[in-house]
């Protein structure tokens, strides 16, 4: 008999995982929040389109700071369609990919012929007649029957039922889709954690629209962009050890708050970051950057008040607590998660090709253990 899964979320793992299961024989229902559809090659213009981001969400980034909107891509291949596609790959997971990359080092990019590709289009499309795909569509909650997950609603009301269901809402839907269905697990919602990023902006003095450079030193990593009519150029710790936490009021929306920075060393390579670039691009016109001896002061105020420029959220359903090697939750049957939140700790490079093999992994240990059958 046919194996009816679900996977709630297309993003970057549920493109993977949901055409994993199609190829393996299974019957796969994917549901997306956002739109379906290709997007601009230009990714700042990709984020504008309505649908591909998630509308209103908001997180505090420092313990105490105000809520400020957070982006999360969203819609078929979720940021991989609106984000730069930065391609490096680091642990635990090292499974290979399909994703075509060109480049060199640090800035290889997830691009064909020069132009983006985004996981969606890579997994997905030529498995479409395989996978009934319903985007524009909300998922409330998981339903249980016999003390086993067997389906989720929509906000219709409607049920769609399944032998199994797969958690790919990215890391702070995930978590957030467990405690709306009422899950109580250990763990659940915790180390929460995002990479420090800041924007220093200056006047554009000629670069092109398409310029996007990265360079590493140690722990930060730096990328210079165009934005508009601007450069941004932007550091950000990619080894941080500062976690948050993931709940949700009696709305059902979500309370993310990533305390960034909690802890004095983070702030000073931080800091050090930002004095640097502050020097090293003084010839340039500012319109926010900060003044020769006030950078700590700046640097903390924007990472409090500001829309982050990296939005890599990973963790709230961690792999060794809330879920098993499996991705399958704790102490609940038929119901697993498989994206960046399972991650017990954020990658050091940007998290989507990590987030692909992860994916990848899993789908390759469901068809060892014989989840998997057509």
């Amino acid at each position: 008999m046919e194996q009816r899964w679900t996977v709630v979320g297309g993003g970057v793992a549920g493109s993977v995982i949901a055409a994993r299961l199609a190829e393996a024989g299974a019957a796969v229902t994917l549901i997306e929040l956002g739109v379906d559809g290709a997007t601009p090659d230009d990714m700042h213009e990709a984020a504008q389109i309505p649908g591909r981001t998630i509308d209103g969400l908001r997180v505090r980034r420092v313990e105490g700071g105000p809520y400020v909107s957070y982006t999360a891509g969203s819609g078929l291949g979720g940021g991989s369609a609106i984000n730069a596609g930065l391609a490096s790959s680091t642990g635990p997971f090292f499974l290979q990919h399909r994703l075509p990359v060109e480049g060199e080092g640090i800035n290889q990019r997830v691009r064909r012929n020069g132009s983006r590709a985004s996981v969606a289009e890579v997994y997905l499309n030529a498995l479409r007649s395989k996978v009934e795909i319903r985007s524009s569509t909300t998922v409330e909650r998981v339903v249980m029957g016999d003390a086993q997950a067997c389906g989720v609603e929509l906000n219709s009301g409607e049920i769609v039922e399944a032998d199994r269901i797969v958690v790919c809402a990215g890391a702070l839907m995930s978590p957030l889709l467990l405690m709306k269905s009422g899950f109580a697990v250990e763990g659940l919602g915790r180390r929460l954690q995002d990479h420090p990023s800041v924007a220093l902006r200056y006047r554009n003095d000629g670069l092109p629209s398409t310029m996007l450079i990265a360079r590493r030193s140690g722990g930060v990593q730096v990328i210079e962009t165009v934005v508009g009519d601007e450069v941004w150029v932007v550091p950000a710790l990619m080894r941080p050890t500062s976690t948050g936490v993931i709940g949700a009021n009696d709305n059902g929306e979500i309370e993310a708050q990533f305390r960034l920075c909690q802890h004095v060393g983070e702030q000073e390579l931080l800091l050090a970051a930002v004095t640097k670039v502050a020097a090293e691009h003084a010839h340039r016109e500012g319109i926010d950057v900060p003044r020769p001896g006030r950078e700590g002061e700046w640097l903390m105020d924007r990472l409090a008040s500001t829309t982050s420029v990296y939005s890599h959220a990973t963790g709230g359903c961690c792999m060794g607590e809330v879920t098993d090697r499996l991705g399958r939750v704790k102490g609940i049957e038929n119901l697993f998660v498989a994206d960046s939140s399972v991650f017990p700790a954020i990658p050091s490079v940007n998290p989507m090709i990590p987030t692909v093999q992860l994916a990848e992994t899993l789908s390759d240990r469901w068809r060892d253990a014989g989840l998997v059958s057509g």
